[in-house]
């Protein structure tokens, strides 16, 4: 147990400095495109890309999460199992990304905004490569290999940008660059993968339906979930101009870079979850309960440091042109927040084998998401898009209430709610008090403040810093 303790301390210490990594290059890339593009290209080419990962969904139908499971239990099925995974992602990434075109055809969009899409079918295509090596990585906990993989691949498209606005080399340049950095990405996680486990494709049609009928499900879930994210942007690129997609899809973008550290933990977590899901249902509540208190107290001061810094943080990511990006990127770090707390459930849910049961509340919010968005979009524009992400936030929330306590006769008491709020209201009096100051230097100074504030008031998170060591 000791020597797996480490292994997990270890493998989440590598991922979180390697993610820092990544968000200063995320944060370097934004710079660069939006001050580049300008608002009305950048929104186009945010458009094209978060049109493709829809059919992302398509392509992976829940095979990673599923896979990730069934090796977590029985390595000795790795080979096997990723093999066929591999072959039948691949394919499944074609036909994903034919489709995705021929519906681009059915959409009032322009002609270079159609190619764009095709263009970011590249990406997906790779990415599926990519990700079915990190399966074994994930179950094995050697998720370092594959932060190496993501990093140099961020830094490949980070060059590739930088030699696209040397040489103005224009908007269909610029969405040639993420299809760069995927490839480099997958290239480099392969080679590290073959030192963990031999994986090469297979085409086993029997394996392939066993794998299908089990992730379908999820899949399902997966696809009703994706597109409840990123119906929003769908809908605001028909009724809005290109620009306030652009100002939108800024927001989010900041808002995925913010959450990349939370997603370390709950990755890192899930075999270990599943494993005691499995086998020790007293560890596995304490798992959840652990990851519940960790995430309610680091969203209050994401929420709360939002509201104080956004303007200044949207100014140094993308400059003057995109202020009016603050406002919503206020609203959906709340939804961020609740994203963290939903996704610990939605994890537990999936390793106790209950994702078929959750696809009710996945497509209810979808619902909802898209029901309103399509109201209120055309009259209220991207800030009430932001704000229909955190109704149905809360709705997912209420909805894991009682599948956790139907299937888990459980559900966390979120023990450091109320030191956290205190802490983080102390925390935006004081930076709204020094808001004249440097960005940089807030963020610092809240952070601290906040972190000092809860160890010194809230016991339940002294116990977070000890669960988290262990």
């Amino acid at each position: 147990m000791s020597s797996t303790r480490r292994l997990v301390a270890s493998n989440t210490a590598v991922q979180i400095v390697g993610k820092a990594g990544v968000l200063v290059i995320g944060l370097a890339s934004i710079a660069i495109l939006t001050r580049y593009l300008g608002p009305e290209d950048y929104g186009r080419y945010t458009l094209a890309l978060t049109y493709m990962q829809l059919f992302a969904v398509l392509a992976d139908v829940g095979l990673f999460t599923i896979v990730v499971r069934e090796i977590s239990r029985d390595p000795e099925r790795t080979e096997r199992l990723v093999g066929n995974t591999l072959t039948l992602r691949l394919v499944l990434a074609a036909a994903a990304i034919v489709l995705a075109a021929l519906i681009s055809l059915l959409l009032p969009y322009e002609p270079d905004v159609r190619v764009a899409i095709l263009l970011a079918g590249l990406p997906l295509l790779f990415g599926m490569l990519n990700s079915t090596f990190v399966t074994v990585l994930q179950a094995r906990l050697r998720m370092g290999r594959a932060v190496v993989g993501d990093v140099i691949g961020r830094a490949v498209s980070l060059a590739a940008v930088g030699l696209v606005v040397a040489l103005d080399l224009g908007f269909l340049a610029v969405m040639g660059t993420a299809a760069a950095g995927a490839l480099a990405t997958a290239l480099v996680t392969m080679l590290l993968t073959r030192r963990v486990a031999p994986v090469r494709p297979r085409a086993e049609p029997r394996v392939w339906r066993r794998l299908l009928v089990m992730s379908l499900p999820l899949g399902v879930a997966l696809a009703v979930n994706e597109l409840y994210f990123r119906a929003d942007t769908l809908i605001i690129s028909l009724y809005e101009p290109y620009e306030q997609v652009g100002l939108y899809t800024l927001a989010y973008r900041m808002l995925e870079l913010t959450l990349v550290f939370g997603t370390v933990f709950l990755t890192t977590t899930f075999p270990l979850l599943a494993q005691a899901v499995a086998h020790d249902e007293p560890r596995a509540r304490r798992t959840i309960q652990l990851s519940t208190d960790l995430f309610v107290a680091l969203g209050a001061p994401l929420v709360v440091g939002g509201l104080v810094l956004a303007p200044d943080l949207v100014e140094l990511a993308a400059g003057r042109d995109f202020e009016d990006a603050s406002t919503p990127l206020r609203v959906l770090l709340a939804a961020g927040a609740l994203a963290w707390i939903n996704g610990v459930f939605g994890y537990a849910l999936i390793a106790k084998e209950r994702q078929l049961s959750a696809l009710w509340l996945n497509g209810t919010a979808l619902a909802v998401n898209v029901g309103l968005n399509l109201l209120l979009v055309p009259k209220y524009g991207i800030v009430v898009a932001a704000a229909v992400t955190v109704a149905s936030e809360v709705l997912i929330l209420a909805g894991s209430y009682v599948l956790m306590r139907r299937y888990f006769h459980f559900f966390p008491a979120p023990r450091t709610l109320v030191p956290a709020l205190l802490a983080a209201a102390a925390m935006g009096a004081l930076l709204w008090a020094l808001r004249d100051a440097p960005v940089l230097l807030l963020v610092p100074i809240g952070a601290a403040v906040y972190a000092g504030l809860m160890w010194l008031t809230s016991p339940a998170s002294r116990e977070l810093v000890a669960g988290v060591r262990t």
